[in-house]
């Protein structure tokens, strides 16, 4: 596929997944043979992707993930994002603090043939969101 179909894949994606906060309307852009590399201890496939987007709009239901750039060639997509939120809900076992909470995001969006994602990797600032919600700090 071009690389033009893969960023309007992307975007598609964040406007859905991340900012519609609609973890089962994505399908569509998905290969059947999806890997993600997610370190947390979540499902193979697809639906570990959606266990995950679904902790994050529980924990931040009103997220608005803004892209800072898109990088492409033939078959990849780079994402680099921020996060804009309010904890308003748990989040890994630490209570909500409705404050607004920040982060950082890089993505990395593979593409089959088909013009489907294939595989994702993603590099989050975890550290400052967990200082954030008072769940770690600086020593």
């Amino acid at each position: 596929m071009s690389k033009e179909k893969n960023l309007q894949a992307v975007r598609e994606f964040t406007k859905i997944f991340k900012n519609g906060h609609n973890v089962n309307g994505v399908d569509h852009l998905f290969a059947p043979e999806f890997t993600h590399h997610f370190r947390a201890p979540v499902s193979p496939g697809l639906r570990g992707y959606k266990e995950i987007g679904t902790v994050m709009n529980t924990a931040f239901p009103d997220v608005v993930v803004t892209e800072d750039a898109l990088i492409a060639n033939e078959d990849t997509v780079v994402e680099r994002s921020h996060a804009v939120a309010t904890n308003a809900g748990p989040y890994m076992h630490y209570p909500a603090t409705n404050k607004e909470i920040k982060w950082n995001e890089i993505h990395v969006y593979k593409f089959n043939k088909e013009g489907k994602i294939c595989e994702h990797w993603i590099e989050m600032s975890m550290l400052e969101l967990l200082m954030q919600i008072g769940a770690a700090r600086m020593v």
